[in-house]
């Protein structure tokens, strides 16, 4: 039985959500990511937070590989655009009625006697009239689609299941039966100063036709045109149209009653299964939406195979999602990279010239993973990525002059935390410790973290100025970031798997003490 599209049971999307961000998201630019596709643009820059309940699914990552997968088919099956356009239609349109269901059922509910009206219900009627209208509409067009997906395939059925149920079929004959009856009711109003009266209609004349016909005469029928214009507004006298309807209510009580029997049993009408799958498939949408500008410049995504272990784990032509989106609206170029584990390898150890896009790099193999645990593609060609239970940070922060404590304590505070959370299935990112401290203290330092790291057993990437990292042993692999070898020292923004050139801590000294080239030249020049 079909129970939603983001779950294959009902036990599994019943499991506790994260409803904060996790506090890794500022460190990974995730928080850019999902604050971006959370929210609307509504004018002179306004964001505004999109309605669809979705900040908790983005927020949880998955520890069932077979929930990842249930999403990736769906994602996969949506990228069709004959599909996503038939599903998208049909969830905007389930939105729709039930936002102005949510009025109607506010105005029923109110305290306020005059909002509970016949003008209300009438409205209850429309949005009936016009549910069972989406509803046979788009059984048709949906179950008419050859789905793959346990998802769809699994919505498709109920839908159809559904649309056929003596429940629906009820609604939608005991709706037509109303609205027939409702179609028939005459009236007489009689209007003298300021009295209105209402009587049932018993074959008086109607001086409307009388005059249609008179005036008929003056417009050859070849020549006639028409200039009615359907109202899209209410009418500016809705009160007196509310009191009118009183008095025909109470000149026509048995059909009224009728009425005021329907909106009681069908003022929540909207199937719960139905209403659940048409917010939860924005989780897909939304995603497609997001990633659509990166995919056309030609930027990869791929669906990752997800690991129990960490014995190989790679992705290639990789990106940073975050600066990714950033460069598509800039029209900018987004430099791709390459990274690999394979056992007994277990850390990446960055190093190189700064501002090459080391810290970039360590932001990027976070996102994957989390992007991965969410069943949503990847940025990337392709992909196979650990199941984690916990993505762990230790970024450089600036030092916080009301503590008493040092930069240097606090890193090692925050480092010690970090290692006592984590478990060989964890993903811990590094970037920049012990910038605080000498080189020799750095060193000794960065070996015993390498040495806790190592003993841990979990994957792990660590930028740092200490190229001695970088080859602690046969569980490092050494990654730089590269510069034109033409002399210029221009940054190419490409991370490859080679030895240390033991030049980033040599720039980092000669940037603190004031020797490069632009920092002498400024000082020199006249």
């Amino acid at each position: 039985m079909f129970y939603s599209i983001l779950y294959p049971t009902k036990e599994q999307a019943e499991r506790p959500r994260e409803h904060r961000e996790p506090e890794y998201f500022p460190d990974l630019h995730l928080d850019h990511i999902f604050n971006y596709l959370l929210t609307e643009e509504k004018g002179f820059g306004r964001r505004v937070k999109k309605d669809f309940g979705l900040e908790s699914v983005f927020y949880t990552p998955v520890r069932d590989p077979d929930v990842i997968l249930y999403r990736q088919e769906v994602l996969r099956e949506l990228e069709d655009e004959n599909i996503r356009a038939v599903i998208a239609a049909f969830a905007a349109e389930v939105f729709a009625v039930g936002l102005i269901l949510k009025g109607i059922r506010e105005a029923l509910d109110s305290l306020e006697k005059e909002r509970d009206n016949y003008m209300t219900r009438g409205q209850l009627i429309h949005c009936v009239e016009r549910y069972c209208h989406m509803i046979s509409s788009f059984t048709q067009k949906i179950t008419a689609l050859d789905f793959h997906s346990r998802g769809l395939r699994g919505f498709a059925a109920y839908l159809k299941a559904y649309a056929a149920s003596d429940k629906f079929q009820t609604m939608c004959r005991q709706f037509q039966n109303l609205r027939q009856r409702l179609s028939e009711v005459r009236f007489c109003m009689l209007i003298k100063n300021d009295t209105i009266r209402v009587r049932r209609y018993e074959g008086q004349t109607d001086h409307a036709e009388e005059l249609l016909a008179l005036f008929s005469r003056f417009s050859p029928e070849e020549e006639a045109e028409t200039y009615t214009a359907k109202q899209t507004f209410a009418p500016l006298d809705w009160r007196l149209e509310i009191e009118v309807l009183k008095l025909v209510a109470e000149a026509h009580k048995d059909i009224f009653r009728s009425l005021d029997k329907f909106c009681l049993q069908y003022a929540n009408f909207q199937d719960e299964s139905i209403l659940r799958f048409c917010q939860e498939v924005h989780f897909y949408l939304l995603w497609l939406d997001f990633i659509a500008p990166m995919r056309k410049l030609n930027l990869p995504f791929c669906y990752p195979q997800m690991q129990a272990d960490a014995s190989h784990l790679y992705a290639y032509d990789t990106y940073d999602l975050a600066l990714a989106h950033m460069h598509s609206s800039e029209n900018k170029p987004v430099v791709p990279n390459d990274f690999a584990l394979k056992a007994p390898e277990q850390i990446l150890v960055i190093t190189g010239a700064n501002q090459g896009g080391k810290t970039t790099f360590a932001r990027t193999f976070g996102q994957l993973h989390y992007l991965a645990s969410l069943g949503l593609c990847v940025p990337g060609r392709k992909a196979a990525l650990l199941l984690f239970d916990k993505i762990l940070t230790h970024f450089e922060r600036e030092e916080d002059l009301t503590e008493l404590s040092g930069k240097l304590q606090d890193d090692l505070l925050r480092l010690q935390k970090l290692l006592q959370q984590a478990t060989a299935k964890s993903i811990i990112i590094i970037n920049e410790i012990f910038s605080s401290t000498t080189l020799s203290d750095a060193l000794n330092l960065g070996r015993k973290m390498m040495d806790d790291l190592i003993k841990l057993g979990a994957p792990a990437v660590v930028v740092t100025f200490l190229d001695e990292l970088a080859t602690h042993g046969p569980e490092t692999v050494s990654m730089v970031s590269t510069v034109r070898e033409d002399g210029s020292a221009e940054r190419t923004y490409k991370i490859i798997r080679k030895p240390p050139d033991g030049l980033a801590y040599a720039l980092t000294l000669i940037k603190k003490h004031g020797l490069t080239y632009e920092q002498l030249a400024g000082r020199l020049a006249p």
